[in-house]
């Protein structure tokens, strides 16, 4: 049986949400930006409006508002995104539950099972539209590959269909920077020798190809010519849950680069509460303004999901790892080696879990004020850990988070 495989793309998801709330929005330019004052804020996503300006993702604020001074900037507002993020994805999994959830704003779904994909499809673009007020664009092919370039054709509201009979038609006349999963830097390798077209891929030499790009060269003729047996990731086995941000403003002070990590620690717990999921590692990475960056990880005495905690552990690796010396351009935060919260039973001690937790809010003190002025301004006290030695544990066992 020949498969059905859709791709479904969101038209300007962030700033179509934004309209469907403040329909005066409609019509004119208006992009997301994360800090919509400052000139060297960027771009997240605009309207096709204001892309008619030249506006792009991850421009500057200020070159934005120079190319288009009528420019409506608004913040994120991602719980409303992912809101209206569900709501999309729950209707089409009325129809089929076989979707791959790729992005907040795209998925595929196999709709191979359906007794006619095509119409189903279209219902479902049509349903999204009338009752959600979203547009989208739909790719429909027989294999994943195509079904992506098939969405990429029409937008806003396409609806393409790639078979088997047409798709050199369609596809082998287009540039190769064209190509999903073909970057800039591929492009322009492939372009110094000669291959320009998506079709020039497909008949490329493999030798010539495996010299210029290696592997990922052989990869991209194979998807070229229509070859691609890759099934839908219908469930994820998850092993992280993260959160980062790039800031448009270095981050310097002490207090609020620890009052970022703590936010991103809430983020982080309620995404794991959420799913129900609890992990035993903590890692954090540090992007530097100087385009360096650090990760570190911490194994944990025991699985966890709480924010203070997350929190706690997290704050103590950046006062590890980081003099508070040079700005701070990304902070990201990872809750590891997750599993779902009904799989754990573990050994509990009330007494020396609360201890352990007062010895890393003493230490943090320490170190902070250590790495700040330079010298030690404050000694541990050595009996922190004989008092911890005189206290009497109690141990049980039960549901965690029962």
């Amino acid at each position: 049986m020949t498969s059905v495989i859709a791709h479904i793309d969101m038209n300007c998801f962030y700033a179509a949400v934004e309209e469907k709330y403040n329909p005066s929005l409609k019509g004119k330019p208006l992009a997301i930006s994360g800090v919509v004052r400052e000139r060297n804020g960027i771009i997240v996503t605009s309207n096709y409006e204001a892309r008619a300006y030249g506006i792009k993702t991850t421009m500057r604020v200020g070159e934005a508002k120079r190319l288009c001074p009528t420019l409506k900037l608004m913040r994120p507002n991602f719980e409303l995104y992912q809101e209206e993020s569900k709501k999309v994805f729950d209707l089409i999994k009325t129809y089929t539950p076989k979707v791959e959830i790729v992005s907040i704003d795209e998925a595929y779904i196999d709709l191979s099972d359906l007794k006619e994909p095509i119409k189903v499809m279209a219902i479902i673009q049509r349903r999204i539209y009338k009752e959600l007020d979203l547009s989208s664009s739909v790719g429909v092919s027989y294999n994943k590959f195509f079904a992506k370039m098939a969405s990429n054709m029409k937008k806003p509201r396409g609806f393409t269909i790639i078979n088997r009979k047409n798709y050199k038609d369609i596809l082998w006349n287009l540039d190769v920077g064209k190509m999903h999963g073909c970057g800039k830097s591929s492009a322009k390798k492939l372009r110094d020798y000669g291959i320009k077209t998506i079709g020039d891929i497909a008949e490329a030499n493999e030798v010539i190809l495996n010299s210029i790009l290696g592997i990922h060269g052989l990869r991209l003729k194979q998807k070229a010519k229509g070859k691609d047996n890759r099934k839908l990731k219908l469930k994820i086995d998850r092993k992280s849950i993260g959160n980062s941000k790039t800031y448009p403003k270095d981050l310097e002070e002490d207090q609020e680069i620890t009052n970022e990590i703590k936010k991103l620690a809430k983020k982080v717990a309620n995404r794991a509460k959420n799913r129900r999921y609890v992990g035993n590692n903590i890692s954090i990475i540090i992007k530097f303004n100087d385009f360096k960056s650090i990760t570190r990880s911490q194994k944990i005495p025991k699985y966890t999901n709480d924010e203070n905690e997350i929190y706690e552990y997290a704050l103590n690796l950046l006062l590890t790892n980081y003099s508070f010396d040079k700005g701070i351009r990304l902070l990201g935060l990872s809750l590891n080696n997750v599993i779902k919260m009904d799989s754990i039973k573990e050994q509990l001690d009330i007494f020396t879990d609360y201890a352990e937790r007062s010895d890393i809010k003493v230490k943090q003190v320490i170190r902070t004020l250590n790495k700040k002025y330079g010298k030690e301004v404050i000694k541990e006290l050595e009996d922190l850990e004989n008092s911890k030695k005189n206290i009497i544990t109690t141990s049980f066992s039960k549901d965690f988070l029962d």
